[in-house]
């Protein structure tokens, strides 16, 4: 008797695991670039849209951070990248993150989201800013790149 309640639960629960929705996933490529004739900085990737009724709201970010590409005609100018990544829910920012190339390519791997895990994130601005190595120098950005949510 115990056997065949166990046996009917288990196979309840099955059940509800496999009635339940699966999260939504849309898949959106980037790019974004310095903005100099060079292209001294470039991250490109893909943005991961993962949302559900059970799943926390994010946005994972794969792909990469370039410093002084290997290709450029241009010499090396004694400056380092920064791509910044921000999610928004309208024009709320939700969650942002930096990363930081010099004379180097980086792997981005890393998900944005709202620390609550409540807020979901219906586009995110993608941006490559160029800064001096010295404390007295220029610094420049690239136009911002924004995508939202397909």
């Amino acid at each position: 008797m115990r056997l065949r309640s166990w046996l009917a639960l288990t196979a309840a629960a099955a059940a509800l695991l496999a009635a339940q929705p699966a999260a939504a996933q849309a898949v959106v490529k980037f790019y974004a670039d310095s903005g100099d004739s060079c292209r001294r900085g470039v991250t490109e990737g893909t943005l991961d849209w993962v949302e559900g009724p059970v799943v926390r709201p994010t946005v994972r970010v794969s792909g990469y951070l370039a410093d002084e590409g290997v290709n450029s005609p241009c010499a090396q100018d004694g400056m380092f990248s920064k791509a910044t990544f921000s999610a928004y829910n309208g024009d709320t920012l939700v969650d942002s993150e930096t990363y930081k190339a010099d004379n180097q390519r980086i792997v981005l791997s890393f998900a944005l989201s709202d620390p609550s895990g409540v807020t979901a994130i219906n586009r995110v601005v993608v941006q490559v800013c160029r800064f001096s190595v010295t404390p007295i120098g220029i610094s420049y950005c690239g136009r911002a790149a924004e995508y939202k949510m397909p």
